[in-house]
């Protein structure tokens, strides 16, 4: 870009070529890692593309999953490093961003405000001093059989059911250690951290803990009390917990109080206190994992575990416009601002 001089004033004219400059570099930064929006079928059956304070109408559609691009194999260490310096600048700069007006916490006051759930979800191998945030409906029970595997247990015959248990039966999270002792070890670990796109993890949750189990642990906890909570004088007569309306908890719901499934990164995982060293995306998930571990240099392990046998559901992206075509666009704007950290840390935004 070239920037003319006329008879406008100099300061106008270095101003507003700059300010150009700037935004031509910033969008194309976004172009190369995040996603511009997200795009969903609304009640009417129009797309719309959601940011922060405004739904804007648009014709075009992206699912990551599908546009995701393979890394070819004679080039991926190379692109791998590339798109992690990237992530990690971006995150770093919108760390700075967010807490511009406000004091960052330190990685043990990250921990302490996190509690039981923050420390759980640290996966650790003390042997190669590396550990995993895991999120839930982010390939966690994956993870989790990963880090069995690294600190030498046989998983080879588990349920879904034995993996939640082995975790615990074997200590391999950083819930064992204080909150000062599992503060130093993350300052000193190699840290891993996998994120997908906030709706898609909102929508995983409601399909595998509510809609599909009436005689649940979660569909009693939840889905009943949804159906009371709604069905006030000025309401429609709610009989099943639908999707309208686990959203519509969320958006009413303060973020602090949100259940490990739809909790939110910036609280269980506190990536501006807390240093990545690897930030992955489950929409290219078994590449980018498979990438971690060779970098990691783990030996005994081929490759990440693919999707697990005993989850059976049809992918979340595949069924999203569905599910959001329910909503209403202001509805689907508050569930955005509920996860705008979230969307704008990670850069799907």
């Amino acid at each position: 870009m070239v920037c003319l001089k006329n008879s406008y004033p100099s300061t106008l004219v270095f101003g507003a070529c700059f300010i150009a400059t700037f935004m031509i570099v910033y969008f194309q930064i976004l172009d190369g890692y995040a996603d511009t929006g997200f795009l969903i079928l609304t009640g009417n059956n129009e797309p719309v593309r959601v940011f922060r304070n405004q739904v804007l109408n648009t014709a075009e559609r992206r699912k990551p999953e599908q546009n995701a691009t393979p890394i070819a194999k004679d080039q991926n260490v190379i692109h791998f490093e590339k798109l992690l310096e990237t992530r990690r600048n971006w995150l770093n700069y919108a760390c700075r961003n967010y807490y511009k007006n406000k004091t960052q916490p330190s990685v043990e006051e990250a921990l302490e405000a996190g509690g039981y759930h923050t420390r759980n979800g640290f996966l650790i191998d003390i042997t190669r001093n590396v550990s995993i945030c895991t999120m839930a409906k982010v390939a966690c029970t994956n993870w989790k059989l990963l880090f069995l595997t690294l600190n030498g247990v046989n998983v080879s015959a588990f349920t879904g059911d034995d993996v939640l248990g082995a975790v615990g039966h074997y200590g391999i999270t950083l819930n064992k250690y204080s909150v000062s002792e599992a503060a130093a070890l993350l300052s000193n670990f190699t840290n891993v951290i996998f994120v997908r796109h906030p709706f898609d993890r909102v929508l995983s949750a409601y399909r595998d803990k509510i809609e599909p189990k009436p005689d649940g642990h979660y569909w009693k906890g939840y889905g009943e009390s949804l159906v009371k909570k709604y069905n006030t004088k000025n309401e429609s007569v709610y009989t099943y917990p639908s999707f309208e309306l686990f959203v519509r908890h969320i958006v009413d719901s303060d973020v602090r109080s949100y259940n490990p499934h739809w909790q939110r990164y910036v609280d269980r995982c506190h990536p501006c206190s807390i240093s990545y060293q690897f930030i992955g995306h489950q929409e290219n998930l078994n590449e980018e994992a498979n990438m971690v571990l060779h970098k990691l240099d783990i030996s005994g392990i081929d490759e990440f575990p693919k999707r697990n046998k005993f989850y059976k559901m049809a992918p979340t992206n595949e069924l999203r416009d569905s599910y959001f075509s329910q909503l209403k666009p202001e509805l689907v704007q508050q569930l955005y601002n509920k996860y705008f950290e979230d969307f704008y840390l990670f850069g799907y935004i």
